[in-house]
C-alpha cells in the first residue's frame, strides 16, 4: 500500500502519513487508531505493545459470547469444530 493509499483510506493527510512513518512527528492516539484501522490491525500492534495469550483468549472469549445468538447454525458449527481442533 502506498503512503497515498494508507493516508485515503485512513482520512489522514498524505504529508502526515509521510512525516509518521518517517519518524519526523509522532501520531497522537486518535490517528493511531485511524491508522490502525486503515491498516487492519490494532493500535497496541503499531505501537509494539505485545499481549500474552491469556488475555488475547478472554477478549475472544468475550466476543463470541456477546455474538453468539447472532451466529447462522453453519457458523456455529465452524466455531465448534475449529475450537475442538488442535
Amino acid at each position: 500500500m502506498t503512503q497515498r493509499e494508507l493516508a485515503r483510506r485512513s482520512g489522514l493527510t498524505e504529508a502526515s502519513v509521510c512525516k509518521y512513518l518517517s519518524g519526523a512527528r509522532t501520531p497522537q492516539a486518535e490517528a493511531v487508531v485511524l491508522l490502525a484501522k486503515a491498516l487492519g490491525t490494532t493500535s497496541d500492534y503499531l505501537l509494539g505493545i505485545k499481549r500474552d495469550e491469556e488475555s488475547i483468549y478472554l477478549d475472544l472469549e468475550k466476543q463470541v459470547l456477546e455474538n453468539k445468538e447472532s451466529l447462522t447454525p453453519e457458523e456455529r458449527m465452524r466455531l465448534i469444530m475449529l475450537l475442538s481442533s488442535k
